[in-house]
């Protein structure tokens, strides 16, 4: 039985305002798109939504400082891994690829493959370790003079030391490989070392560091989704007559759901405006004992956090997280009420 007029509440006088007024759409579109009324409708969806989150301050702070978290989780794992990647591109040495020939290798033909190294383009200088030098070097730095001078002979073999006009980094270390690979190859040498190779353990730890980053990421856009999803699903059953009285005067699905979108809108900015101070203030808390640690390394390193470029991408897709999350929620619970 339909409720008499002075029953009916103020929410649902409200809803049928606006029902109405979405209804008369077709009249001003028939004489053409204004496109003044256009915005001040959603301006004033805008400023609704937003007000609707102020007359319940303690439930909304809660939501958004919960997006917040979860959005600084993966903002803070990005710009650790953003420092990571900014110190080894810091990190260009050059590279030395050590030929140890074998130990019945005569000086003659160690100084002959010397003098044909250096005359390759890719080779900056070689430099030539004998047996003596190298035993000396090797006592000096064991301090076995003792144990070394009671042998029969030297065990140690020839060592051309290789240095390529390559700098080392992660883009030329194929290249360093292949040419510690040919050198390998050399009937004279035994065994090559290429000194850089740590760099590829590194490059394999960012690049897990990078998936890593990602799956967090997506897991916890997945949960801003849900909670905004909820959040708004909650916003639309407590407005459900209003809904109702919207749907029966002829409101458009579209007309319906743009409140309930600016809502999303709204906590995903502010969600995403929180993340990026709590980030902002973990790079400032951190900074002090990082700079001392940087500065024992003689790194000449500047920590980096969150710049403009970042924050507004932050708060971009916030906002879309929000928005599509409140689209997904109200479509669906507009679809429940229709089935009804």
């Amino acid at each position: 039985m339909a409720r008499p007029p002075q029953q009916r509440s103020a929410a649902q006088r409200g809803a049928t305002r606006q029902a109405h007024s979405a209804k008369q759409k077709p009249a001003w579109r028939a004489q053409g798109f204004d496109f003044k009324l256009y915005l001040r409708q959603h301006q004033a969806f805008l400023i609704e939504s937003l007000t609707r989150l102020l007359g319940h301050p303690l439930a909304s702070a809660m939501t958004i400082m919960v997006i917040a978290i979860s959005l600084s989780l993966p903002g803070g794992l990005f710009v650790l891994l953003k420092n990571v990647q900014s110190v080894t591109d810091r990190w260009e040495q050059q590279s030395v690829i050590s030929l140890y020939l074998f130990s019945q290798l005569e000086d003659t033909e160690a100084l002959s493959l010397s003098h044909q190294l250096s005359s390759r383009a890719d080779v900056l200088s070689v430099e030539y370790i004998s047996k003596e030098e190298g035993l000396r070097y090797f006592e000096q730095s064991s301090g076995y003079e003792q144990i070394m001078s009671t042998l029969p002979e030297n065990p140690l073999p020839i060592v051309l030391k290789v240095i390529p006009k390559a700098i080392v980094d992660l883009n030329t270390l194929p290249d360093l490989q292949a040419l510690r690979d040919h050198l390998q190859s050399l009937p004279q040498v035994e065994y090559a070392q290429l000194d850089a190779e740590w760099l590829q353990r590194l490059a394999t730890m960012i690049s897990f560091g990078e998936r890593f980053v990602y799956a967090i990421s997506a897991l916890l856009v997945i949960a801003v989704l849900l909670i905004v999803g909820n959040t708004i699903r909650m916003a639309v059953e407590s407005r459900r007559d209003e809904v109702l009285v919207m749907k029966l005067v002829g409101a458009t699905n579209s007309y319906i759901r743009r409140p309930f979108l600016y809502m999303g809108f709204w906590f995903g900015v502010l969600g995403g405006l929180f993340a990026s101070i709590c980030i902002l203030m973990l790079s400032w808390w951190v900074s002090s004992p990082a700079e001392q640690l940087i500065e024992l390394y003689h790194a000449g390193f500047e920590l980096q956090s969150f710049n403009a470029v970042e924050i507004i991408m932050c708060l971009t897709i916030s906002a879309v997280i929000g928005v599509f999350g409140s689209w997904v929620a109200v479509s669906r619970h507009i679809r429940d009420i229709e089935l009804q």
